[in-house]
């Protein structure tokens, strides 16, 4: 990060439930926005953290929560693209297209870091928001992400990885054909929401009543399992596909948040989201355990 990019503003509390040694801290922080632009700025973070307090589980977990919003002013408004050599004076250094890739849209991590733990000490996680409506974002330490339309999505799906351990549940890497995803073969993954072993299954204790293990068995592992959801959507089970694989990893529900944008995140993630999220709760707030 050079001066010349911007300068850090000031910060406001913008959710404020109880010191920060005792709740969950948030800090929201953006890049691309010029000075005369925060007034927007503040609008659209006010929009993202209504958006997350609106999203299960954190509906019933906002009590445990503070939310910190940082004022940055970059000197050049947007992100710029690496592919297309374009280039934007950022505080951050947003830019889409990282490792060749449209969508990735990422910014200088031990930067926004520095910004955060400055701004407040005690902070548990932070996000970044872009002042662009191309869509776009990244996870890693720092979620990023645009104000495209949906880009919202991808800040939930990136937090699920970054702050609360969540694994892809994706059936591929790319396009459901790379030789080296066929069959997983490895130990057992650390991630709460996949798993390689169903006896016994790690998330036994959530499965819907009635629902075989495994769910789904996928026959064919040159390709991705087409086969339609043969249980109810919220049911619970072991479905086959996920982490990159395409057979021999598992997946609780058929669909979630960390495998399609835009469904909610399924019952074993919401479980490990108030697992982190519970310890912060007042007393008097403590939601019921989904």
């Amino acid at each position: 990060m050079s001066p010349v990019n911007g300068a850090v503003l000031d910060t406001a509390k913008i959710v404020d439930n109880g010191p920060s040694a005792s709740r969950w801290d948030l800090v929201v922080m953006g890049d691309g926005y010029l000075a005369s632009e925060i007034p927007k700025y503040e609008q659209d973070v006010a929009r993202v953290v209504n958006a997350i307090l609106k999203t299960p589980p954190f509906d019933v977990l906002r009590a445990a929560m503070n939310v910190h919003r940082v004022n940055v002013a970059s000197t050049e408004t947007g992100a710029g693209d690496l592919c297309r050599a374009i280039h934007r004076a950022t505080f951050f250094s947003a830019n889409f297209c990282s490792s060749g890739i449209d969508r990735l849209l990422v910014c200088d991590t031990a930067t926004a870091l520095n910004v955060a733990l400055d701004a407040v000490p005690q902070m548990n996680a932070t996000l970044v928001v872009v002042n662009s409506t191309t869509y776009g974002g990244s996870g890693g330490a720092v979620p990023v992400f645009s104000l495209a339309a949906g880009a919202f999505e991808i800040a939930l799906h990136e937090m699920g990885h970054s702050h609360f351990g969540l694994a892809d549940e994706y059936a591929s890497l790319r396009d459901c054909r790379e030789l080296d995803h066929a069959q997983y073969a490895g130990s057992e993954p650390a991630e709460p929401n996949v798993t390689a072993r169903l006896d016994p299954l790690k998330w036994m204790s959530l499965v819907t009543t009635g629902v075989s293990i495994p769910t789904t068995v996928n026959n064919d592992c040159t390709d991705c399992d087409k086969q339609p959801n043969p249980v109810s959507p919220d049911a619970v089970g072991a479905f086959d596909g996920a982490r990159y694989y395409r057979c021999g990893m598992f997946r609780p529900q058929y669909d979630c948040r960390m495998r399609v944008l835009g469904f909610p995140f399924c019952a074993v993630c919401q479980h490990t989201i108030h697992r982190v999220l519970a310890p912060f709760l007042p007393v008097r707030g403590r939601a019921v355990r989904p």
